[in-house]
């Protein structure tokens, strides 16, 4: 069977490859150009360069066009099959001036993420400019005519008005624009003074079945005050509308005029899905003449499938998991949630919805059954996967244990402990189970149980100096509370396991997690290391204090408001007056606590990295008494008695106090 599978496969390759080599499909690459050599497969076209640690389009000299594309077409719809692709796209750049010349009048043009024909030619002439190097005529209207040269579909991001063409923005210049075949933008939303300068982060999706491009963008440098992020979206088909060609050139144009700035990418990602894919007829015929490499390859490929994808979690989580967690069959957890009953439902975990169960005799015990959304997909089976055989390895009194699992007929359930309180969120924001309010010796006492549940994950998981556990979504709605409110971390589904390299961040991963608590540094860098997480842990340590989210939902631009308040109260050495106002009864006795907690999570969201302190130091900073001096580094000028001026501390911002009132769920 091995030989035979070793002549099969080879051969049914060369089929394949025979057959999908002459036709565009799914594109994806993702490239970080502050590695070196991080190049392949990019054309460089007119000003643009390969630089040291990032692309260049333009310099900051005058009229200049420049653009980079890959080399490799993406097909956007086919006819034979019908289908449209959706594709989603995003890209770290930077927008730089010259130091002399540091206002909104004296910039120019702007770049522009663009799908257009292919092979990507040198931009038009006279494109230089408020063109951005993509059209030659300003008054193209951006109709799908066949009669107009090549379509052009760009996501423009713009930094100098243009009498004619661009929006009226009494702020300034700077806007974001979706242009169809002309400069002209369909689309366009306005940005405030110098928004497009320095580093930002930007991603451009499309679904092809609901027809919508969503456009977002965000300032990455400054975590603190300038994570704000701007969003907006438009509705078109990429073919009837718009009239791009079958297999496009996608990339960036970049143009300056009389006034100048230079225009830099420093990460691209881009991924779409192919239109092409499953096409019956032709399929048959395929089938029809390799039926018998096929029966061999058929063979070989479910032996494949079945250990990888239906026997693996058995295979690998029966011998070590067995001895802490029993499997469960599905029809056990049916009955013990009455088929999954939308009145058992008590919430939602990043992957799956969550059930209250009843297990029968003998264990006649409440637990927790999450199940997963999408069993199939590859990467919900390999979270699902790795969250148990990652609780099966770790046991802390502060994190949520695990009590089985079931991966009958495809399907994927966790069944966890029931802790009888909810979740830390549902207390601050919903009331909790009971109505109760959280007094402030509970507050205290659950962030040392989650800072003991990091400091095991970053420290004590293994026995090894060699590796350590990064949690990844730390969040109050991921913080269970048992029947003392005593903290439980849970949510394991993003865990990841980290060899230490002695210093430095992990390898680059996909950006994923909750966006309100999320390092930036994480999403500009693309790295994860401790940090991250006490990132994270920092905003929770803000967030249990004030009663407050970290952003206020319901608007185009999500800021991270909590930040910014705590911080601009510390300045002032007001900061006990973000106390949340259900904690004023307990504000005498506890402040120098509650302050020393805030100033705890402000070092935890620094902007630098290297800045923060470890979950040690923070367990220490948190754990002093109220008379030890603010000797640490991270404590400088942290202590402000209140002394009179209670009454006055307990007025809280009006801003915040709609907030609670308007936040939604996340």
């Amino acid at each position: 069977m091995a030989h035979a599978r070793s002549i099969l496969i080879p051969t049914y390759f060369l089929f394949v490859a025979a057959y999908t080599t002459a036709r565009a499909a799914a594109l994806t690459f993702d490239y970080n150009f502050t590695v070196p050599g991080d190049r392949e497969h990019l054309k460089f076209i007119n000003a643009s360069y390969a630089g040291r640690d990032r692309i260049i389009l333009t310099d900051d000299s005058s009229n200049l066009t420049g653009r980079v594309v890959h080399r490799k077409p993406v097909r956007l719809w086919d006819d034979r099959t019908g289908r449209r692709a959706s594709f989603t796209t995003s890209f770290r750049f930077a927008i730089v001036q010259d130091s002399n010349m540091t206002d909104n009048l004296s910039r120019g043009d702007g770049m522009a993420f663009f799908l257009g024909p292919f092979p990507a030619t040198t931009p038009p002439p006279g494109s230089d400019g408020g063109l951005l190097g993509l059209f030659s005529n300003p008054n193209s209207t951006g109709a799908a005519d066949s009669r107009r040269p090549p379509h052009t579909l760009a996501v423009e991001f713009d930094t100098r008005w243009n009498d004619g063409w661009d929006p009226t923005n009494e702020d300034g210049p700077d806007h974001i624009g979706i242009d169809v075949n002309g400069i002209r933008s369909n689309r366009t939303s306005s940005l405030p003074p110098l928004s497009l300068h320095g580093i930002m982060w930007a991603s451009v999706t499309y679904d092809a079945e609901s027809k919508v491009m969503k456009v977002a963008l965000r300032k990455t440098e400054l975590a603190s005050e300038s994570s704000t992020t701007y969003e907006f979206n438009a509705t078109m088909d990429l073919r009837d509308d718009a009239g791009l060609v079958q297999d496009a050139a996608v990339g960036f144009s970049a143009a300056t005029g009389v006034l100048c700035e230079s225009h830099q990418l420093l990460a691209w990602s881009f991924h779409s899905t192919d239109p092409s894919h499953t096409e019956t007829k032709m399929w048959v015929i395929f089938l029809a003449v390799t039926a018998v490499l096929l029966a061999g390859l058929l063979v070989a490929l479910l032996s494949l499938i079945y250990t990888t994808f239906i026997k693996r979690p058995t295979r690998c989580l029966d011998g070590n998991c067995l001895q802490v967690a029993r499997k469960f069959s599905y029809s056990e957890l049916v009955a013990a949630t009455d088929n999954f009953s939308r009145d058992r439902k008590i919430g939602k975990g990043s992957f799956g919805d969550v059930y209250r169960g009843l297990l029968p005799m003998p264990d006649l015990r409440e637990v927790a059954v999450k199940e997963m959304r999408q069993p199939t997909l590859k990467r919900n089976r390999k979270n699902y996967v790795h969250e148990i055989e990652t609780l099966c390895q770790l046991r802390h009194k502060n994190l949520l244990q695990l009590i089985g699992w079931c991966d009958d007929g495809g399907r994927l359930v966790l069944v966890y402990e029931l802790e009888p309180n909810g979740s830390v969120s549902d207390h601050l924001h919903d009331g909790g189970a009971s109505g109760r309010i959280l007094t402030w010796p509970q507050r205290y006492n659950i962030l040392l149980g989650i800072a003991a549940a990091i400091d095991y994950l970053h420290n004590g998981a293994y026995d090894s100096t060699k590796r350590y556990v990064l949690h990844r979504d730390i969040k109050p709605s991921n913080v269970m509370l048992g029947e003392g409110f005593e903290a439980k971390l849970g949510d394991f589904g993003l865990v990841r396991q980290v060899i230490r390299h002695g210093g430095g961040g992990t390898p680059r991963t996909t950006v994923i997690g909750s966006m309100d608590y999320m390092d930036p540094k994480y999403i500009e860098l693309g790295t994860l290391s401790p940090a991250s997480d006490i990132y994270s842990f920092g905003l929770v340590l803000l967030e249990v204090v004030t009663g407050v989210r970290p952003s206020i939902p319901g608007t185009a631009a999500h800021r991270n408001t909590l930040i910014a308040a705590v911080t601009e109260s510390h300045s002032r050495k007001a900061i006990l007056e973000m106390v949340d106002e259900r904690l004023k009864g307990e504000l005498n006795q506890w402040w120098w606590q509650m302050e020393r907690v805030m100033v705890t999570g402000l070092t935890c969201v620094d902007p630098a990295r290297d800045e923060r302190p470890s979950i040690k130091d923070v367990i220490d900073l948190l754990s002093k008494p109220e008379q030890s001096p603010a000797s640490s580094r991270y404590l400088r000028d942290a202590s402000v008695r209140p002394g009179d001026q209670f009454p006055f501390i307990l007025t809280r911002n009006v801003a915040f106090a709609n907030a609670r009132a308007t936040s939604l769920a996340y």
